[in-house]
């Protein structure tokens, strides 16, 4: 009887089931469609809730420690010199030979770059240390590994500037300059570094004479051939000058 009862019930259950009203398909659309721009909605608004704290997360950590200001005034300076030490060149110097971190003086109170103090009208005045336009050419020395040669000189500046170095061979061709060695590398004033480069740039804040040494790899340079070291120098508003210092293997 109760077997009986239960397979009934069932009956009934399965035929209510069966003839329950259902949901026209426009309905079942408008009612997905309403769900699915809830929730691009929500998921936008979390995006722009998570961007805007990580931004003001990191600018706090900026502003902290100046890292705003620093990150402008470099990008800005390191731009203008790059497309005026650029520019002239010929078309086959890019620019991705530049260095832009090969080194410079030391922060020194009242001698950030453009301070009027350390400037003057024109372009600043670079000059040979010891030597006059006649000159004779210097002579570049073998390294102690005999893997280099090494020549060296000093020059003056004038006025804070940014310095951009390299070594020419007849047909102007920049050649590759080491930086930094365990056996004795380039040198501008108080050192440089960084990987070999063919354009060394330095930024000068305290005007004064330089000592110059450059080391150029031995495969790069013949005997007997004529080569050219070119400096070339930017003050803080771009003016340009350059000075050119022949030497031989």
């Amino acid at each position: 009887m109760r077997l009986l009862d239960h397979l009934r019930a069932r009956a009934v259950t399965a035929a209510l089931r069966a003839d329950r009203p259902q949901p026209c398909d426009d309905l079942v659309a408008a009612v997905t469609a309403r769900i699915d721009a809830h929730r691009r909605r929500t998921d936008a608004r979390l995006r722009t809730a998570t961007a805007g704290a990580l931004t003001a997360t990191l600018a706090a950590a900026l502003l902290s420690v100046g890292g705003v200001s620093y990150a402008a005034t470099a990008l800005q300076g390191a731009a203008k010199v790059v497309r005026k030490a650029v520019a002239p060149a010929a078309p086959r110097q890019a620019a991705v030979e530049l260095s832009l971190s090969a080194g410079g003086d030391q922060y020194r109170p009242g001698y950030g770059f453009g301070d009027p103090n350390h400037n003057h009208q024109g372009p600043p005045g670079l000059r040979r240390s010891g030597a006059g336009a006649a000159a004779p050419p210097l002579r570049a020395q073998p390294s102690r590994d005999r893997l280099a040669a090494l020549v060296s000189t000093s020059f003056t500046v004038d006025e804070q500037a940014s310095l951009f170095v390299s070594v020419h061979d007849a047909d102007d061709r920049p050649l590759l300059l080491t930086q930094r060695s365990r056996r004795g590398g380039s040198r501008v004033g108080q050192g440089v570094g960084g990987p070999q480069t063919k354009f060394i740039r330095y930024t000068v804040l305290v005007p004064r004479e330089l000592p110059l040494q450059l080391r150029i790899p031995r495969n790069l340079l013949q005997p007997g051939a004529r080569y050219t070291i070119r400096l070339v120098a930017f003050d803080h508003t771009g003016q340009r000058s350059e000075i050119r210092i022949p030497f031989t293997l």
